[in-house]
């Protein structure tokens, strides 16, 4: 490799601003979501202790997996910075002018770290959508979906793996990565451009494989349309995350074949920061949805407390008596339940109980899907 004896004419073309521009504002941007994330599951929980939430646990293996996910990403940052500060988004001739072969190895390097911490960050994001899918899937009795979720996890799982360990031993000796100072015979190293286009392939299909997963979870969940629709494009907002992959793949096959290296790896490194940075606030986004029990009323959440009328109904026509059922020795009962209706689409599940507690039932029994609402007096 040759090294100017003159400062080169195209010295002055940098895209060094909107490097650093864009990865400061990825770091404000995941340092927001993170506050935002568990400061959700600090409501959470304070709703849980308060008894107005579901007796389970607040923080899961996605909350895990996240912070694994912010941890490397920073550590992403500060390699990108690194390479700035080592000539990306600058023409390589004023890079090996200013600083020489040394200056260019020391380059390589920065972006051999970058490679490292991009593909784990990547990977953790996936596994924390995934372990959220788990956690949504707990309660369904079908487990054909979180079968179908675990296989996905093994994939994206041993994907992560098998890049990370390619970007870690590319080369052998490792240093051969980065040094270009070393001869060609002293070293062995796979096909970086193979690699490379390889796994930009691979992280479009497991982002667009993961982020659809949503659908078929979400789509059965029973809760209102208006809630089902807000979580469902909460979750599909990570198809942005799989726009950003896609996009970086395009810089690929030019980057690979630019003799001017530092200068053209500058565009794809910004894609390259973005896409965890949105990924991250994907993956975050349920937990996020958290903050809004923090406006609500206790009253709101209290079902029961001060109601005085209420109505019991299905989704379709069908009237149902009500009885105050009481086991032998059993206090209380229903109260002001006045009316109601049940499904009688043939959607119920009929099965058979066998000592379900109270003397005397041993029974076929039908089970429907009731929605309680209350009115003030």
């Amino acid at each position: 490799m040759d090294i100017p004896t003159e400062r080169p004419a195209n010295a002055d073309e940098k895209q060094t601003s909107s490097e650093m521009a864009i990865t400061i504002t990825a770091c404000v941007l995941v340092a927001i979501v993170v506050f935002l994330r568990y400061l959700g599951r600090w409501v959470l929980k304070r709703r849980i202790d308060t008894g107005k939430g579901k007796r389970e646990r607040v923080y899961g293996m996605d909350d895990i997996f996240n912070v694994l996910a912010v941890l490397t990403f920073y550590g992403l940052a500060i390699a990108v910075f690194m390479a700035i500060k080592r000539g990306m988004g600058t023409h390589v001739a004023l890079v090996l002018y200013e600083r020489g072969l040394q200056g260019f190895s020391d380059y390589n390097q920065a972006v051999f770290v970058c490679a490292i911490f991009y593909n784990t960050t990547l990977g953790m994001i996936k596994l924390s959508v995934l372990s959220l899918y788990m956690r949504i899937l707990r309660g369904v009795q079908s487990q054909k979906m979180l079968t179908v979720v675990w296989v996905v996890f093994g994939i994206v799982a041993g994907n992560t793996l098998a890049n990370v360990l390619v970007a870690v031993f590319g080369c052998w000796p490792i240093k051969a990565a980065w040094d270009v100072t070393m001869a060609a015979a002293d070293k062995r190293c796979v096909d970086t451009n193979a690699f490379y286009l390889g796994n930009a392939i691979t992280g479009v299909t497991t982002d667009a494989v993961v982020y659809l997963l949503s659908i078929p979870i979400v789509k059965p969940l029973h809760m209102d349309n208006k809630t089902k629709v807000q979580l469902m494009a909460t979750m599909l907002i990570g198809g942005f995350a799989v726009v950003t992959s896609a996009v970086r793949l395009g810089f690929m096959p030019a980057l690979l074949s630019d003799p001017d290296a530092t200068m053209a790896m500058g565009v794809p490194m910004n894609w390259s920061v973005a896409e965890p940075a949105v990924g991250i606030l994907v993956s975050s986004m349920p937990a996020i949805r958290a903050i809004r029990f923090l406006w609500r009323r206790p009253g709101d959440d209290s079902y029961g407390s001060g109601a005085v009328q209420s109505t019991l109904k299905s989704r379709n026509g069908g009237h149902i008596q009500l009885y105050d059922i009481k086991s032998e020795g059993a206090k209380g009962g229903a109260s002001h339940l006045e009316s109601g209706k049940v499904r009688d689409d043939g959607d119920s599940e009929e099965h058979l109980v066998v000592g379900n507690g109270f003397t005397g039932f041993s029974s076929i029994s039908k089970t429907t899907d009731l929605e309680i609402t209350y009115t003030q007096r």
